[in-house]
């Protein structure tokens, strides 16, 4: 039986939603595979884990492992900020640790499986580092479509989502992705959506796009076809966790109700106050804020080393328009002379 290796990244905290959406994952996929499940921590409570493995089936493991040790030396250079974790970087080492497969899926532990995923595993990205589906809300909040542009130098139709991605192993490997981000997070730091940041700017023009039913994101689009959905994720504050009347919330909770955090998380639920709530439509403004710094921002990564590239790829092309017509004169010249090479 082929297996398919798949890898989540938590903490403690997220560990509840990881396991609904493993659920929903393994529920939904393909008996003719075995799935492979690596969960990439510093410390998950071996309390938690047994909880986590309850909903494992008879075509599936899964294992638990620390990445304390090896990470701990570079985690200054994980910029975070409100919910994230620095378990969000851990997808940038997968390769590295594990050069054994040609490729991986990589998923957020904030999404519901509608489909089969082994379609989704199956993609051909031989040609590709990785394959991933666009950013949704890049495409339709303007001010972080900017974004994308202004500060990154990355066109917003091509800007992918991070929390469902396939990775070519071998090229990330070949390509030196892990040591590539930690030399750019050196220089640059982006606030806005960090990991996925840094991504899109080490993999511009070599991710393959996947249809958008693989990563929907838990808002109305009228552009989207409810047909299509075969992957929702519960990102920014559309979390049926922590509100109600969210997109897509009853699949959800169709899934969490079979785990054993169920009651948990209906309690985090009910516990969300207004102050809570008040606190998420802050953080919202600041990101929103913080992108339109970035994009105006003359020493951003696009003013700085993204025109810098194109401007000395003008110079070469220049050059070489000038060799090649210097070679033309040239050789008109010697024609004109009765000296053409015979």
């Amino acid at each position: 039986m082929k297996e398919i290796p798949i890898f989540f990244a938590t903490d403690d905290n997220y560990a509840p939603f990881l396991t609904v959406s493993l659920n929903s994952l393994l529920q939904n996929a393909s008996k003719d595979y075995f799935y492979k499940i690596y969960v990439l921590t510093t410390n998950l409570d071996p309390v938690i884990q047994g909880r986590i493995k309850q909903v494992l089936t008879p075509n599936s493991t899964i294992e638990f492992i620390s990445l304390k040790n090896e990470l701990d030396k570079i985690q200054d250079l994980f910029h975070l900020r409100d919910y994230y974790s620095k378990e969000t970087y851990y997808r940038f080492f997968i390769p590295d640790l594990f050069p054994n497969y040609d490729k991986v899926l990589y998923l957020d532990c904030d999404i519901i499986v509608l489909d089969d995923i082994s379609k989704l595993y199956n993609t051909d990205i031989k040609d590709y580092y990785a394959a991933a589906a666009v950013e949704e809300v890049m495409k339709t909040v303007k001010v972080f479509g900017d974004y994308t542009v202004k500060t990154l130098g990355v066109p917003t139709e091509t800007y992918f989502n991070a929390g469902v991605l396939l990775i070519n192993n071998k090229r990330f490997l070949k390509f030196k992705v892990a040591e590539k981000f930690v030399e750019l997070s050196k220089q640059y730091t982006f606030r806005v959506t960090q990991d996925e940041d840094y991504l899109n700017v080490l993999l511009k023009n070599k991710v393959k796009l996947v249809d958008l039913g693989w990563n929907k994101t838990a808002y109305k689009n009228p552009e989207f076809n409810d047909a299509d959905l075969k992957l929702i994720h519960y990102k920014i504050n559309w979390k049926p966790w922590h509100y109600d009347n969210v997109l897509y919330q009853d699949y959800f909770w169709k899934y969490a109700k079979e785990t054993d955090f169920y009651e948990e998380i209906l309690a985090m639920r009910d516990a969300y106050g207004e102050d809570l709530k008040a606190r998420d439509q802050k953080q919202y403004e600041n990101l929103v804020q913080m992108a339109i710094e970035d994009s105006n921002n003359p020493n951003n990564y696009c003013n700085t080393v993204v025109k810098f590239e194109n401007q000395k790829a003008k110079g070469l092309e220049r050059i070489n328009n000038l060799n090649f017509i210097s070679k033309l004169i040239g050789l008109k010249g010697r024609i004109l002379n009765g000296n053409s090479d015979k």
